[in-house]
């Protein structure tokens, strides 16, 4: 990867940050949701499930 690709990733996460301070709780969740992480309800899928622990 050269250093160029890592700058663009960079600034893709930064972009990516800003976006997820400004959202709702909902779709919060519901973005976690499309990557997997979380059910719709907002619970830790089974792979993740050590998370919930650590969030309480």
């Amino acid at each position: 990867m050269s250093d160029k690709d890592i700058e663009m990733l960079i600034e893709l996460a930064k972009v990516k940050l800003e976006e997820a301070e400004h959202m709702s709780k909902k779709e919060a969740i519901l973005s976690l949701n499309k990557a997997g992480i979380l059910t719709k309800k907002g619970k830790f899928v089974k792979a993740y499930s050590e998370l919930e622990d650590a969030n309480a």
